[in-house]
């Protein structure tokens, strides 16, 4: 133990639990990666939709999009955890239920990087691509959003970064991730500096590789 001041720190509460935070480290990311590519798959299908000009297609997918980024991670996910339990009767795991609102919540995000990344495309290449016969599902998948990608790379990196750091919220719901670890550790031994510090530390070290594998994959889609 350390005192500094009127503190006295005890770092042995957290080294001996150390495999149980980097189990729950390993929650929070597999939770995050899972969400993360469900929030890919749906904001690309709302950014399509975006752009489509078919008033029937972009109007709904304004409203989702305002709708989910209007809506605070923490009160999503207690929506989608007990609301659809005592609505409709879906009873889902803690897990599912986070993967469920990162999905829902990174979409709206995700999709307006999806938007932006799009119409950034010169309009001539996609008028190009149908005087050549190309379909519109081929224009994009072979025109527009290999160009896209280069550009929304970065955009897409931060908000998993967030997407990693919101899905700790998962203690609340009694998710087992290093939040909840760290919170036993403060009802246990009153250490709060220390169990959070450790929490802190890992998400850095997480945050810091990943943002490190996001720069290595923009430079390698840097256009030369």
């Amino acid at each position: 133990m350390v005192r500094l001041d009127y503190y006295i720190w005890n770092w042995e509460v957290v080294t001996s639990r150390l495999p149980e935070f980097f189990r729950g480290a390993w929650i929070d990311l597999y939770v995050t990666i899972i969400g993360f590519s469900a929030a890919l798959l749906i904001g690309l299908t709302v950014a399509i939709l975006r752009v489509s000009g078919a008033r029937f297609a972009t109007v709904p997918s304004y409203a989702y999009t305002q709708f989910v980024r209007g809506v605070p991670g923490y009160v999503l996910l207690l929506w989608i955890y007990f609301g659809l339990s005592q609505v409709i009767g879906i009873n889902l795991e803690p897990l599912q239920a986070v993967v469920l609102s990162l999905a829902i919540g990174g979409s709206g995000y995700t999709s307006e990087i999806f938007r932006g990344g799009i119409i950034a495309i010169d309009r001539g290449q996609r008028e190009a691509a149908t005087s050549l016969g190309m379909s519109r599902r081929a224009t994009y998948r072979d025109v527009i959003l290999p160009q896209a990608i280069r550009i929304i790379v970065p955009p897409l990196g931060n908000i998993f970064v967030g997407q990693l750091k919101g899905a700790t919220i998962m203690s609340v719901i009694a998710a087992p991730d290093m939040v909840f670890v760290a919170q036993d550790l403060i009802y246990r031994y009153l250490a709060p500096f220390e169990a959070y510090t450790a929490v802190a530390v890992i998400l850095i070290a997480m945050v810091s590789v990943f943002s490190g594998l996001v720069y290595l994959l923009e430079r390698k889609l840097r256009i030369p």
